[in-house]
């Protein structure tokens, strides 16, 4: 799992969403293994297409990185990575920057994406 949340702060720094201490931004992310009878990475990338925008798609490593609107009108973005894994389930890390009120946006996050898939 750490190896997913890895490639997921990496990509975040990149597009400079996350600045700052990466470890502590880590603490941010929450991880879950789901199973995932599909055959192929494009059946996660029809899954996801209407939650948010695909940043990175990586067919060769088969993850996907993209964002989720979540939050009460869902106008805040979480970002998530989703890897396929050969033993049919997919790794999903997912971050959201909580603001002064804590609304678990990670966790609404990761049940959309869930509900998706």
């Amino acid at each position: 799992m750490t190896e997913i949340v890895t490639v997921l702060l990496k990509e975040l720094r990149k597009k400079r969403i996350v600045s700052g201490d990466l470890e502590k931004e880590e603490k941010m992310i929450i991880c879950e293994n789901v199973p995932f009878e599909k055959p192929t990475d494009l059946h996660i990338r029809d899954a996801i297409m209407g939650l948010g925008t695909i940043l990175k798609e990586d067919l060769e490593k088969h993850f996907y990185i993209t964002s989720v609107k979540t939050g009460l009108l869902n106008n805040v973005l979480a970002y998530a990575i989703i890897k396929r894994n050969d033993n049919k389930t997919v790794d999903i890390a997912v971050y959201a920057r909580e603001g002064i009120i804590k609304q678990n946006l990670a966790k609404k996050a990761m049940e959309r994406i869930k509900t998706a898939l």
